[in-house]
């Protein structure tokens, strides 16, 4: 795969992308050395645990051929059970996630379209584990009911990202949208997951985020947090299956954002979304060694892009550029912390990480027949607004 020729101008923002991701890498290097000596200094487990399932293919390689091995840990202690087939089968709730579990057939195709059609849409980003907040706001919206069963009809669900890190209930957070992508669509609806950038580090072993309770959690099961997470796992497969970028009616969701250089790749958006599941869980040295990977994983890819918010800021003319090349109307992206959904570039683009990692308040986007609204979670809707001048961006 080839990079396509450039312009002056656009060799300019790729040196000065580049630029911008050498001092990314250095920051992020002294970071991570920081949050290694520091997770080395504290080795206090935490205690009183209850968290699983962990549902482990018995044969990874063969996903439905083999059994199923699950362990949860039920107030600190181990618990296991294991199943001789890995689907179609029903996992009960000792301790963790408080409901049984349907586990369906492993993943076995990566999604064959990123183009959908619904008659309405929520969204929400950014949930880092706040799982609890989670629930406020799917329940106070209309998405799902007090017994977490699917309300929200033909109507579609996304989440731009980042469910991992962070929080301390990011296990519940991940089986609860498990379980409702499957009753959304036999209710002919759709839940739709978006990688986020925290879903990506976490695959590739960077752990500098994560909550210290799933440190514990990992020692108590003999692994690393990581391997938790990876593809022999029920969870970590169902992660792999899911795209970058996805477009609902005429908005195009990710995580971060797009900028205009992503055109030079030579990629279209479903060869993007492949180009990562391809790739997930590499290690720094060998995306550094591939030029469309180095650019998709670095500070200018849609998973880590904030140049809708902060500087340098894109200029409308570019975002211009991009929606018409993409034909859609509005971008919708999470990963820049806001204090609610906003509106920006005369509602070109809609920013929904609404600070849920806060795990004190937080708010959804919603379309209906062509309308934007938001709610917290009292479901009371409103316009969605401009973004106020003074922003809370976050730096990760």
């Amino acid at each position: 795969m080839h990079l396509m020729p450039v312009t002056n101008s656009t060799q300019t923002r790729f040196q000065t992308g580049s630029q911008m991701l050498r001092t990314s890498i250095l920051y992020l290097g002294l970071l991570f050395a920081t949050a290694t000596q520091a997770y080395a200094q504290d080795t206090t487990p935490v205690t009183g645990i209850n968290d699983g399932p962990y549902a482990v293919y018995q044969s990874p390689a063969s996903p439905d051929k083999a059994g199923l091995d699950v362990s949860w840990i039920c107030n600190d202690k181990l618990q296991k059970q294991s199943f001789t087939t890995s689907g179609n089968i029903s996992l009960p709730a000792p301790c963790g996630y408080p409901q049984a579990l349907a586990i369906r057939p492993a993943e076995t195709s990566f999604p064959s379209s990123i183009k959908f059609k619904a008659d309405k849409v929520a969204a929400i980003s950014d949930i880092h584990g706040q799982f609890d907040l989670m629930l406020k706001l799917l329940q106070g919206n209309g998405i799902i009911n007090q017994d977490w069963q699917w309300t929200f009809g033909t109507g579609h669900l996304v989440i731009a990202g980042d469910v991992l890190d962070r929080g301390p209930k990011v296990t519940e957070a991940l089986w609860l949208l498990y379980a409702l992508e499957a009753k959304a669509k036999a209710a002919g609806g759709a839940v739709h997951l978006l990688l986020g950038n925290h879903e990506t580090i976490t695959m590739a072993g960077d752990v500098r985020y994560l909550n210290k309770k799933y440190v514990t959690v990992a020692q108590h099961l003999n692994t690393s947090y990581p391997q938790m997470l990876d593809n022999s796992s029920v969870l970590g497969r169902w992660l792999r299956s899911k795209p970058v970028i996805i477009q609902v009616n005429d908005m195009l969701f990710m995580h971060g954002g797009l900028h205009p250089d992503h055109q030079n790749l030579n990629l279209n958006l479903q060869q993007v979304n492949e180009k990562y599941r391809q790739t997930l869980g590499m290690s720094k040295a060998q995306v550094k060694a591939d030029s469309v990977l180095d650019w998709l994983y670095g500070s200018m890819g849609p998973l880590w892009y904030r140049g809708y918010f902060s500087a340098p800021q894109l200029p409308v003319e570019d975002l211009n550029k991009v929606l018409q090349q993409l034909k859609v109307e509005r971008i919708v992206v999470g990963h820049t912390t806001m204090n609610g959904v906003y509106s920006h570039y005369q509602g070109k683009v809609i920013s929904i990480d609404s600070g849920i990692k806060g795990g004190v308040k937080g708010e959804m986007l919603f379309w209906d027949k062509g309308q934007l609204s938001k709610a917290g979670a009292n479901g009371q809707k409103v316009a969605v607004p401009d973004a106020p001048e003074k922003r809370k961006d976050a730096s990760d």
